[in-house]
């Protein structure tokens, strides 16, 4: 008969309606009961909160005096940009007319001042907190890569004004500090610098420090990644952060003061803190993103509420307990299929696209993400596919390439000295390409006493122009055999050139013929860099002749020849523009004069030392810059009496 009482419908509901209706009335008697302990709590709550709120107003102020000391600033420094020079000034200023500002600084992006260097970041400190005087200092390195600091990147990137993390600045103020950062825009909304101002930590240590609105409470500041700024225990300022803490002590409601801080919110929470029963007061510092937070012992001012708190808790958790396993296995249902999803992504990836993915029949996310996943495996089964043919392609054309740069340096003599036996003459050559083949030329041979050679440039650069080299080329040595005018030979490759030339492409060109017996030089330069005499005297003079027209552009032209007698043991040096117009990363050119002052230092050096130095000369010239012309250089020796010492 009682087992089928307590099965029945009416007891279990009367037990139900019992059981919530002592629940409900234990609630009411409990929250009577203390309802003049809770409006004391409040009152401590509201208490506490009002000092905190007047103290990060006054933290707030303080900034606002740092913002507002730089922003009326702004318009001095870009008055002076001028005069780098000057901007100490405004720096120093802004440090002597603010309590706050310990050090301020202008930091220039790189390169900013040509003759300043790479880094230029005036920066003027006090020497020892207010009472110190003002240090000036040139900030930058390579130890002190302010680029790459947060107070510099952070507003440069985001384009706003900006309180950085605290850090310790060895660089600059040699002490805990924080930056406030205002970027500083061109005529193009470019940043060009950013404007600092640094203030020191210890001077908000004892105004957090005499908070304490009960005689056991403390308070602390927090930065806006959660680390402590003061803190009544000095060894966690800098060292530690909220959440560190909270995870050594693994407390989660610490944890949960972190977040909240950090969200910039304002609120209470009642803790444990370090085995103390705790309540922790926070709310957030206006525009920096700091927080500050008052922790006091619950037993001050909560101490008739323990026992309530207690069977709140005992609530609490074991309705997070049902909560936890409702949603667990709700959540486990849902979440089944994306195990099978995981695991065939982690297939994909190690290139099986063709896996076969889960089957999905619900119409809802699950479904999009499996679409998803399809149309990943097709592109990139295609990409790989491409990126093969074209890594082929790639491969294919790099070798055709070298293969044509062998055939093109096989055209020109690489062989020096190139007539070991002859005392009469020496020659040296080189010949370096922009790209894997080039455009530039140069050639010579002896034919009765005679030294024909030729020096040459084709418009444009890469393979168009090899070719054109080569045509050039074959050309000299074909019309060159027995004629005794370079002019003649000038003329005749013109012709030949400039015929059915669609391709619109042209050649300077210095043709040359040097009577070994008597000395006598005659040269056509067809549009070509002026060839430079280096005398015996050790005297550098620049042969600049009549001017002429370009091989390949009027085959109806005429070419003329030029003639001088080269004395005993004179040289002649001849270069295309790839060594005046070499280029370093400032976009200036090596030039002539630089070339004029190398020959001249090197007048005594042979053939081989001279070309060697010109060409290590323009390689420190251009540096790190790109290579933007072919490099071709023939240096002539004239010493017809006494053989050259080999």
């Amino acid at each position: 008969m009682k087992h089928v009482f307590f099965k029945s419908f009416a007891t279990k509901l009367s037990i139900c309606i019992l059981s919530f209706t002592l629940i409900i009335f234990t609630a009411i008697m409990v929250f009577f009961y203390t309802y003049s302990r809770e409006r004391t709590t409040e009152y401590a709550i509201k208490q506490t909160h009002g000092l905190l709120s007047n103290m990060a107003t006054k933290i707030s102020s303080q900034l606002m005096t740092v913002e507002t000391t730089l922003t009326q600033s702004i318009w001095m420094l870009e008055d002076n940009l001028n005069n780098p020079d000057s901007l100490r000034h405004i720096i120093t200023s802004v440090v002597e007319n603010n309590d706050l500002i310990v050090g301020s600084g202008i930091a220039f992006k790189p390169g900013y001042y040509k003759d300043k260097g790479k880094y230029f970041m005036p920066y003027a400190s006090l020497s020892n907190g207010k009472n110190g005087k003002i240090i000036y200092q040139l900030l930058g390195s390579q130890n002190y890569d302010y680029p790459c600091m947060d107070w510099y990147l952070i507003p440069k990137l985001l384009k706003q004004n900006y309180w950085s993390e605290p850090y310790y600045d060895e660089g600059g103020g040699n002490f805990i500090m924080s930056t406030y950062s205002v970027p500083l825009y061109d005529k193009k909304g470019e940043v060009y610098a950013i404007f600092t101002a640094n203030i020191s930590l210890s001077q908000f240590t004892d105004m957090v420090g005499e908070l304490k609105p009960y005689e056991s409470s403390y308070t602390y500041l927090l930065s806006r990644n959660g680390s402590f700024l003061t803190h009544a225990d000095f060894k966690k300022i800098m060292n530690e952060t909220i959440f560190s803490e909270a995870f050594s002590t693994q407390n989660s409601y610490q944890e949960q003061i972190g977040h909240e801080m950090l969200a910039g919110h304002t609120g209470t929470v009642h803790f444990n803190n370090s085995g103390t029963d705790s309540y922790a007061f926070y709310t957030a510092i206006p525009n920096s993103g700091w927080s500050v937070c008052t922790v006091c012992p619950s037993k001050v001012i909560l101490s008739d509420l323990a026992s309530t708190s207690r069977q709140v808790i005992y609530i609490f958790l074991a309705g997070m307990l049902l909560l936890f396993l409702f949603i667990y296995s709700t959540i486990r249902k849902l979440v089944r299929p994306l195990e099978k999803f995981s695991e065939s992504a982690r297939l994909i990836a190690t290139g099986r696209f063709d896996i076969e993915l889960p089957t999905v029949r619900s119409n809802d996310e699950i479904k999009d993400l499996h679409d998803s996943l399809t149309y990943m495996q097709h592109s990139l089964s295609t990409y790989i596919s491409e990126l093969r043919q074209t890594t082929a392609t790639k491969e294919r054309i790099e070798s055709e390439l070298s293969i044509a740069r062998e055939i093109q340096m096989g055209m020109i003599p690489k062989i020096f000295p190139p007539y070991p036996d002859r005392n009469d003459v020496d020659l040296h050559a080189i010949l370096q390409s922009a790209k894997e083949v080039g455009g530039d030329l140069y050639d010579f041979f002896i034919d009765n006493d005679h030294l024909y050679f030729v020096i040459g440039d084709v418009s444009g650069k890469g393979v168009p122009a090899s070719l054109f080299m080569a045509i050039t080329r074959s050309l000299f040595r074909t019309l060159s055999q027995h004629v005794d005018s370079p002019a003649k030979i000038v003329t005749e490759m013109n012709s030949s050139i400039s015929d059915n030339n669609e391709s619109n492409m042209f050649v300077t060109l210095i043709v040359g013929i040097l009577n070994l017996n008597t000395g006598v030089l005659k040269l056509c330069n067809a549009g070509h860099n002026p060839p430079i005499l280096i005398s015996p005297d050790e005297k550098i003079t620049f042969l600049k002749f009549n001017p002429q027209l370009f091989v390949g552009i009027n085959d109806q032209y005429i070419y003329t020849d030029e003639e001088i007698i080269l004395k005993k043991g004179s040289k002649l040096f001849l270069y295309t523009d790839g060594v005046t117009e070499a280029e370093n990363t400032s976009k200036e050119l090596y030039g002539e004069e630089r070339l004029s002052e190398v020959l001249s230092a090197n007048t005594s050096s042979d053939v081989r030392a001279t070309v060697n130095t010109v060409v290590q000369s323009i390689s420190n010239h251009v540096q790190d810059a790109e290579t933007s012309d072919d490099l071709t250089i023939l240096l002539i020796h004239y010493e017809p009496e006494n053989p050259t010492i080999k």
